[in-house]
Order: C-alpha cells, then sequence, then structure tokens
C-alpha cells in the first residue's frame, strides 16, 4: 500500500477530474520512477496492472475492472496513453501530464537535487555519524531504491513473464526490458472478469473455465467473492497441474442438470473429483448414461437371480427321481 499520495488540487479542478480520478492520477504520475519500462510497437510504455492499483490505493477501489476504467477515462482526459500485453496494462503519461508539478511559471515545484550536490551531503553525513555508516540502510537507499511511500517494493506486478532486461535507457527513470513470449495459447480478453494476473493460484482455472463458458454461452461467468473462493477450492482439491483442464472439460457436458444450471463453478465444485476422473478416462457420465447402466445392471442381476431359481428348481426335481 502507498502510504502519501500528493495531489495537484489546482490541476485537477483545471482537467476536470473528480477525487477519485486526481487520487489514481497522482499515483500514475510516480509509477514511472519505479514501473517496469517495456519497449512495444509504439514505443516505449509502463507495466501497472489493475491489480497492483488496488494493492497499492486501497481508499480508491477494490475491484480490478474499476480501476480500469478509470485508468480509460484519465485517458479520455488526454492524460495518460494506453496499451496492454495478453496479461497486463501499459501506459504512459502525456506531455499534457507533465504539467502536474509545475508550478504557473513552468518551473518544477520538485527539482531534482544536483548529483554534486547530493554526495557532498551523503559524505558530510558520514564523516559526522562513522558510527551508522553500514549498520542500516536509510529510505532511499538500495533497499528502498524506487517508490519509497509504498510498502512493497515488488515492480514486477505479478506478470508472469520472464523479462530480461536490456541496456538502461538514460532518458527513462527504469530499466527498459523486453516483452518474452511466454504467453498463453491464446490471448485474453481484456474484458473478462476475473484475475488477469498469470502467477495468481486461481488464473488457469479460471481463465480456462470463463473462456469454456463464453464459447458455450456466448456470456462470460460472474465473477465474485464466491465464485473466486469456490476457484480457489477448486484448485486445492484437484492440484494446479490439472484443475485448469477439468474446468474447460466441465463445459462441455451435456447433462441436462448442468445445462439448466447454466454449467455454475458451484456444479463443477461439487462433484469435482468425478468430473476428475472422466476428464482423465475420456469417458462420460450424465444421468441418461447413469440411468442406462442402472438398468444394464438390473437387468443383469434379474437375470442371474431367475438362472439360479432355474437351477435351484431343477436341482429340487431332480432329487425326487433318485
Amino acid at each position: 500500500m502507498q502510504f502519501t499520495v500528493t495531489i495537484n488540487q489546482a490541476k485537477a479542478l483545471e482537467w476536470g477530474l473528480n477525487s477519485q480520478q486526481a487520487l489514481l492520477f497522482a499515483f500514475v504520475y510516480g509509477c514511472p520512477s519505479w514501473a517496469k519500462a517495456m519497449k512495444t510497437d509504439d514505443g516505449i510504455f509502463f507495466a501497472l496492472s489493475k491489480a497492483k492499483i488496488v494493492e497499492e490505493l486501497p481508499l480508491l477501489t477494490d475491484k480490478p475492472d474499476t480501476a480500469y476504467r478509470m485508468l480509460k477515462a484519465l485517458e479520455e482526459a488526454g492524460l495518460i496513453e494506453l496499451s496492454s500485453t495478453s496479461n497486463i496494462t501499459l501506459f504512459r503519461l502525456t506531455s499534457k501530464a507533465a504539467e502536474w508539478n509545475k508550478k504557473q511559471d513552468g518551473s518544477e515545484k520538485y527539482p531534482t537535487p544536483p548529483e554534486n550536490k547530493g554526495r557532498k551531503n551523503l559524505r558530510s553525513t558520514s564523516e559526522k555519524s562513522p558510527s551508522k555508516v553500514g549498520k542500516k540502510s536509510e529510505r532511499g537507499s538500495e533497499k528502498s531504491p524506487t517508490n519509497q511511500d509504498t510498502n512493497n517494493q515488488d515492480t514486477n506486478q505479478g506478470t508472469g513473464q520472464d523479462l530480461q532486461a536490456a541496456p538502461a535507457v538514460p532518458s527513462q527513470p527504469a530499466a527498459l526490458v523486453l516483452i518474452s513470449s511466454d504467453t498463453p495459447r491464446c490471448e485474453i480478453p481484456m474484458d473478462m472478469p476475473g484475475p488477469k494476473d498469470q502467477t495468481c493460484k486461481t488464473f488457469k482455472a479460471w481463465a480456462n473455465y470463463a473462456m469454456a463458458y463464453r464459447k458455450r454461452y456466448d456470456a462470460w461467468p460472474v465473477w465474485n467473492a464466491k465464485v473466486a473462493g469456490q476457484v480457489g477450492q477448486l484448485v486445492d482439491r484437484l492440484g494446479a497441474g490439472v484443475a485448469h483442464h477439468v474446468a474447460a472439460y466441465f463445459l462441455t457436458i451435456d447433462d441436462s442438470r448442468l445445462i439448466n444450471g447454466c454449467h455454475g463453478i458451484g456444479d463443477l465444485l461439487v462433484k469435482a473429483e468425478a468430473y476428475h476422473t472422466q476428464w482423465a478416462t475420456n469417458r462420460r457420465m450424465n444421468s441418461t448414461t447413469a440411468q442406462q447402466i442402472e438398468r444394464k445392471q438390473a437387468n443383469l442381476t434379474a437375470g442371474m437371480d431367475a438362472a439360479q431359481r432355474i437351477m435351484q428348481r431343477a436341482g429340487g426335481q431332480l432329487n425326487e427321481f433318485l
């Protein structure tokens, strides 16, 4: 969570931003100082997942989709440009956004101290307090190299991608990285509800279920706290290695009860192990098939009972003639 967010109220009023939009832009404005820079066909963008916004700004919203809509509002206001990979949102500031921390005369409100002055201060501090040197890292040292107002310095934001660092670009505050080709088999639509972070425990299972659900019903399944918990239970019960396979397989089962319930995730969870067996053996089982097997077994049992009675009667009659 970011502890401090500084809002330029004058610019927010001038640009017509409401309080939520101003809060979000104040956070976004500082992101290039620590976020990963990514090279795309349209130039340099910075990675900023919706989950990261929710994590750092809990007062703003707890819904990733709401955070994305607010980003779109900032784009419409001409403050940022948005792009995306298959699993994460990218942004960059516009020239208009550069006015956020400038006074009316155009100068910076918070100019960066000269490099030599910083070295002089560091040297004087070391000489005045030599015993403190090397014992505890001050804020802004290598332990907190970027965003010093947050308690989470992880700038990877759970992209699930292996990013190779390229030579740093002097004009950019963060290292330039190239997007890896390690992506899902198909592109994840931006409007898909639920988690899009590939490192999330429930991502694969939910994505397979949601994509298969939309293919069958031409609509996305509902994502809420209850569904999130059910998907987590599914992964716990079947294992992360196969839960996503079973989730997709579940949507292919033509069972009247499941169809009446539109293949709800709750129905999948009720008989998760049974559906796993069907997927593993490729033997589908619905109510009609079960009834057929039941009738077959009943007929077989009845035949065996009849044969046993005939044998018993035949044996008894034979004994009468001996």
